[in-house]
């Protein structure tokens, strides 16, 4: 008999996949989203958090295990601390990339959202992973006066919304095997 709090080969597979993806994909949007961030004077990778938020969510939305997105973030926080993405960072980086997992995680797999559709979750997900994100970074690095600390976080979860719900999108129109693994 399988026991479900485990992750299998399959999921684990799934999510160092999407990690990777999501990791190496967020240089190259980047500065798409650092042209709308430096018109409005606020750092730009709350918004391109959101697209990385995007990978989170849709592991945890198809494994629906808790801890997925936090294992991922330290998956991302590992390949970042090796490949010097995050050099200016050191070891906080673990921190960094991790507390928006936690995020995801609390938002899709416990029971304190599970009133809400599945792709309202997904976005709160999302929103929240970045949130917490920003939260950190903002205390760690920015502390931004009022005015400019509102949009960025705006901008933030706004992004991070829009990243869970083409999660949402994407988790739609994956082929049914994928979708009903567990």
């Amino acid at each position: 008999m399988k026991n479900k709090n485990y992750f299998t080969i399959y999921e684990i597979c799934i999510m160092a996949l999407l990690s990777v993806i999501g990791m190496y994909t967020k240089p190259l949007v980047a500065p798409v989203f650092n042209l709308l961030t430096d018109f409005i004077q606020i750092p730009g990778g709350s918004v391109s958090a959101g697209f990385s938020m995007l990978f989170l969510v849709l592991a945890t939305a198809v494994t629906g295990k808790f801890g997925t997105a936090t294992m991922m973030g330290f998956v991302q926080a590992f390949i970042a601390l090796n490949t010097g993405i995050s050099s200016t960072v050191g070891l906080l980086v673990f921190i960094t990339y991790s507390l928006p997992g936690l995020a995801i995680d609390t938002v899709l797999c416990t029971n304190l959202f599970s009133k809400i559709p599945t792709k309202d979750r997904m976005a709160i997900a999302g929103g929240m992973g970045v949130l917490a994100g920003a939260l950190f970074t903002n205390i760690l690095y920015y502390r931004l006066a009022l005015v400019p600390f509102l949009l960025f976080y705006i901008f933030g979860i706004l992004s991070g919304a829009l990243g869970g719900r083409i999660a949402w999108l994407v988790m739609e129109r994956v082929p049914y095997s994928i979708k009903n693994m567990r």
